[in-house]
């Protein structure tokens, strides 16, 4: 069946409503076999985190549009803490230097950057880079966690250093919103890295999931980026779309 598609010809919402679908109905699937779960709700989150920010935007133009851009972001789910929130709990955040409010949006945001940009991470490096890894039962030999990490900050398992004064403090420029305000750089050898307190400083996020997790969360942004699909649907009610 063709997709349905919104006002302005966009297929994103069902995308979304069939990616929960095909993850509910492999969940309740019984199969002969070894069952490989926790890979298909990572590549389905990873589909999902595509641009799933330009099409919540999308989303609200309509129920708000006498509100500018930062307003609708205000009353957005997206800006709330994540305790509580689609199975997540606080303690999924195993370290975050970002300089930012914790929010939904923000670690979904994290997740998006581990799972869409890996590199060959290495976890115990005190400078890990972006990617994600996971974590097995020693028994059983099954994933049962996930650890995604976002650091902008490293290259290849290393501080990111720069090769003067004034490249490093453009890079802070650049980079203000989410580095703290007393951030700075100096010099070993013949590299500038960043610093606070003059000590070695990069943004790192670590977030830990449970496969369970990863489903709970994956199945409810569906849900989410799915309303469009609802016949006259009034742009903010958020209702469940896949049945038990």
């Amino acid at each position: 069946m063709e997709y349905f598609r919104t006002e302005k010809g966009q297929i994103y919402a069902d995308v979304a409503y069939r990616l929960g679908k095909i993850v509910m109905q492999y969940k309740k699937m019984s199969v002969d076999e070894e069952k490989f779960e926790a890979t298909l709700y990572l590549t389905a989150l990873q589909s999902l985190l595509t641009n799933y920010k330009e099409h919540i935007v999308e989303m609200i133009k309509k129920p708000y549009a006498k509100m500018n851009l930062e307003e609708k972001k205000k009353l957005s789910f997206f800006q709330k803490n994540i305790d509580g929130v689609w199975g997540l709990s606080n303690s999924c955040w195993i370290q975050n230097t970002f300089y930012e409010d914790w929010t939904l949006e923000s670690f979904i945001d994290k997740l998006k950057s581990a799972a869409s940009h890996p590199t060959n991470i290495d976890i115990e490096n005190d400078y890990p880079s972006t990617g994600y890894i996971t974590i097995k039962d020693d028994k059983s030999e099954k994933i049962t966690k996930y650890q995604f990490v976002n650091s902008p900050d490293t290259r290849r398992n290393t501080q990111l250093w720069f090769t003067s004064k004034h490249l490093a403090k453009d890079y802070i420029s650049r980079n203000k919103d989410t580095l703290p305000e007393n951030i700075d750089s100096e010099s070993f050898g013949e590299k500038y890295f960043l610093t606070l307190n003059s000590e070695p400083f990069i943004r790192i996020a670590i977030i830990e999931l449970t496969v369970e997790q990863l489903y709970s969360l994956l199945i409810n942004l569906a849900n989410y980026l799915a309303q469009p699909v609802l016949k006259n649907w009034d742009g903010k009610t958020i209702k469940w779309l896949f049945a038990a």
